[in-house]
């Protein structure tokens, strides 16, 4: 590291000289919770540390045992968000006791992707089929609704005649629809979706900072998988959220290119030790 990263994290250690610092910047898979975890046993110091974290997200089981790594470790988390934290990045973010967010930082909703059945290499949200399912719904009330009134009002024909028609024209305007829905996807995304909230539950069991309904929300309720969930839009998420300190500031800047180029990031920072006065001590 250079020295201009070394006076910022002088100054970090200075303000905050009981805590480690880590920097992670990688995708959420098991080779960094296996990473993180023998990184900790030989450098960990303090019970309290600061988390630099940037990712796209990745594996949810990942995600949840580096969050327990993290908690098993250290008393207090404290995660700072300078840039993306999406996805199973968000899940870490539940198990953390505080959350620094940065004015470029966003974390994302956790409904959890899933491969799709014509495209191993391309993934889909576990919302998609949720979604399919509403809409052809959505149809099929207006569709009967719609035939039950011409039949009534245009035909007079009795409600019961008239429903059966509309029943039948309903039917056969949201089969079409229905038909390329499998009951087998939608268990898995099903499953998907009980996967994030069960994981969610148990780490903000340590931190306690997500507030009532968020959990809910950030599963079910947000339109895409890439809405921003910007430091404003988290405090409505989390309890303790604010804005990243100077001296974070300061130390991320100095590596930005690191952060926002580097995909395979994971490093606990050392003690730097004092800058040099001028003053030496007496000669024996």
């Amino acid at each position: 590291m250079n020295s201009t990263f070394e006076e910022a994290l002088r100054d970090l250690q200075r303000l905050e000289p009981d805590r480690d610092h880590i920097l992670i910047s990688h995708g959420i898979d098991r080779s960094l919770h296996q990473r993180l975890s023998l990184l900790l046993k030989a450098k960990q110091r303090f019970k309290r540390c600061t988390v630099f974290l940037t990712t796209y997200g990745g594996d949810p089981h990942a995600a949840f045992r580096i969050a327990r790594c993290l908690r098993h470790h250290y008393a207090s988390v404290r995660l700072a968000v300078p840039s993306y934290c999406k996805s199973a990045g968000t899940l870490i973010a539940i198990g953390a006791n505080e959350l620094a967010i940065g004015d470029l930082g966003e974390l994302g909703p956790l409904d959890l992707q899933v491969t799709k059945p014509d495209d191993v290499m391309e993934r889909g949200s576990g919302l998609d089929y949720m979604q399919a399912l509403q809409v052809a719904l959505f149809h099929a009330h207006q569709a009967f609704a719609l035939f039950m009134e011409v039949r009534r009002g245009g035909l007079r024909l009795p409600t019961k005649q008239a429903g059966e028609f509309a029943t039948n024209m309903a039917i056969g305007m949201v089969a079409p629809l229905y038909s390329q829905i499998d009951p087998n996807r939608i268990g898995e995304m099903q499953r998907a979706i009980q996967i994030a909230k069960e994981y969610g539950e148990r780490l903000d069991s340590y931190s306690n900072n997500l507030k009532p309904q968020a959990l809910e929300k950030m599963v079910a309720d947000y339109p895409s998988h890439a809405f921003v969930i910007d430091r404003k839009e988290a405090k409505n998420l989390f309890n303790r959220v604010e804005a990243m300190t100077s001296p974070e500031i300061d130390l991320v800047d100095t590596l930005w290119h690191l952060f926002v180029e580097q995909d395979d990031l994971l490093h606990v920072c050392e003690q730097v030790p004092p800058l040099a006065t001028g003053v030496r001590d007496a000669e024996p």
